[in-house]
């Protein structure tokens, strides 16, 4: 009997912690259910709208070439394309994936713009509900160019020049005083700069002592993504312990340094060096004073005897060939697949020749003088600007060389001259990274005096230097005006833009 009761009792306590557990189960499902049956009966309340836009809040350059616009819910395509306004235009073309939109531009953005991007009555595909109106603001790099200080405490200092409000330009000197530079080459995400340089009190045969370096700028493209550093942040990359470093280039991605060195005490071992990623150099076993280095880093123009040689930058980097009868390389297009060349006649004559990536070749223009220096227009690779050389007759009667900077377009085989450059034989040109200006120098030079002059390619002194700014036409314009007059800028020389 007393067995039966226990079990009786048991049983009870079971049914009692039973009935708990299931009224905490019905409590969890009411619970849940709260939030869905209220959805059901008002709705979804979260309003149409713009999800994520990949540009907010971002400093876009050359390099973006997309942004894109996503929806919380499938949106009529046609309406949104409609009601895109862009502020100031940004022409592009627009792709569809799922909800997002895709905007791919035309050209790159102007630098030194603030634009606007706005939506406003765009409807949803499966009702008429108007989108929550979206403005969002991104802007495009400062413009910001680099030189070569000339006067006073700037004298063969790197600097800065940030003219995105010309009214108040920003000033900063980069390298420290006890250094010379000589040239320089800028990263593409604009963060460090490569140069070449010396210390004035250890020169002992002219160039001979001048190492590679690499000093920050002070910019960082992605915040998000690497710590900003200080400007004016210097690193070693290249002494002149055993050879002399004469001149070098770096390849548009970044990624690829050739220099050109002669061993200190063997002149005849003269070679171009390749050094990448891992900073490791190996020689390439080929002399060269005049080459350039294509965009992606894949391959190398060099001027030889004879003619010009393309050098495979690959793993198999033995690959060569030769172009005969060419005087020098100018310049790849932005994306390596045409380079120009300059070729010599057999009448004594001088050509621009643009070759193809299959070797296809096309004259462009013939000269009896010097062709000085070509680059493509970034929004067009079917122009480019060229610096050439006529020969004028002066007061004296003497006949004298003067360089002038043109215009041509490679489809069309035209040819506008743009601006005369008197006294400017050691004029170096830069584009800016969106094709709406060109830099220029203007140096007067005079015979070294000092192991402190700053000297052009031709061991002449710079005794005077400026730096000018010339705004170039819109060419698609069809009234276009070729009328432009340049604008001076500071002291200096050797400028160039910052991607």
């Amino acid at each position: 009997m007393v067995n039966i009761l226990k079990k009786t009792l048991k049983l009870k306590d079971w049914l009692k912690s039973y009935r708990q557990f299931d009224w905490i189960v019905i409590g969890c499902i009411l619970f849940l259910m709260l939030p869905i049956l209220t959805l059901l009966t008002m709705g979804d309340q979260v309003p149409f709208q713009v999800q994520y836009f990949s540009w907010e809040g971002k400093k876009v350059g050359v390099k973006n070439k997309t942004f894109t616009l996503s929806f919380n819910r499938p949106v009529n395509t046609n309406s949104v394309e409609k009601n895109l306004i862009i502020e100031p235009p940004l022409p592009g073309r627009i792709s569809w994936q799922g909800r997002t939109l895709i905007y791919t531009l035309d050209d790159p953005p102007i630098y030194g713009t603030n634009y606007q991007i706005k939506l406003e009555n765009v409807q949803l595909s499966y009702q008429d509900e108007e989108i929550k109106s979206f403005v969002s603001l991104f802007s495009t790099r400062d413009r910001v160019l680099a030189y070569i200080g000339i006067e006073g405490e700037e004298k063969g200092r790197l600097i800065l020049y940030n003219i995105t409000n010309l009214s108040q330009p920003q000033k900063t000197i980069l390298t420290p005083p006890d250094l010379i530079v000589t040239n320089f080459k800028i990263y593409p995400n604009s963060e460090k700069i490569i140069f070449s340089a010396f210390e004035p009190n250890l020169r002992s045969n002219e160039l001979a002592t001048q190492e590679l370096y690499t000093v920050t700028t002070g910019f960082n493209v992605d915040p998000s993504k690497t710590p900003s550093q200080r400007a004016g942040k210097l690193k070693s990359i290249l002494d002149a312990q055993e050879y002399q470093n004469i001149n070098f280039a770096l390849s548009q991605n970044g990624e690829v340094i050739v220099v050109q060195r002669v061993n200190h005490r063997n002149k005849n071992d003269e070679s171009l060096w390749l050094i990448k990623d891992n900073n490791k150099i190996i020689s390439l076993g080929i002399p060269g004073s005049e080459f350039v280095i294509a965009p992606d880093g894949k391959s190398l123009a060099v001027s030889q005897q004879g003619g010009i040689r393309m050098i495979s930058l690959g793993g198999d980097g033995n690959n060569s060939r030769i172009f005969a009868n060419y005087e020098k390389p100018l310049s790849f297009s932005p994306f390596s697949e045409k380079l120009l060349l300059v070729k010599d006649n057999v009448d004594y004559t001088r050509s621009l020749v643009v070759v193809d990536k299959n070797g296809e070749n096309k004259e462009v223009f013939r000269s009896p003088y010097p062709i000085l220096g070509c680059e493509f227009e970034p929004r067009d690779e079917q122009v480019i600007y060229c610096l050439k050389t006529d020969v004028i007759q002066g007061e004296n009667g003497q006949y004298r060389p003067e360089p002038f900077l043109s215009v041509i377009n490679l489809k069309e085989g035209t040819d506008f001259p743009l601006l005369a450059l008197p006294n400017s034989e050691n004029v170096m040109l830069s584009m800016s990274p969106d094709g709406v200006a060109l830099l220029f120098d203007q140096v007067v030079t005079t015979s070294p005096q000092s192991s402190t002059d700053l000297l052009t390619t031709e061991k002449q002194a710079i005794a005077d230097g400026q730096v000018w700014l010339l705004p170039l036409p819109d060419l698609k314009e069809e009234n276009k005006s070729l009328k432009i007059q340049p604008r001076e800028l500071i002291f200096g020389f050797k400028p160039q833009w910052l991607p």
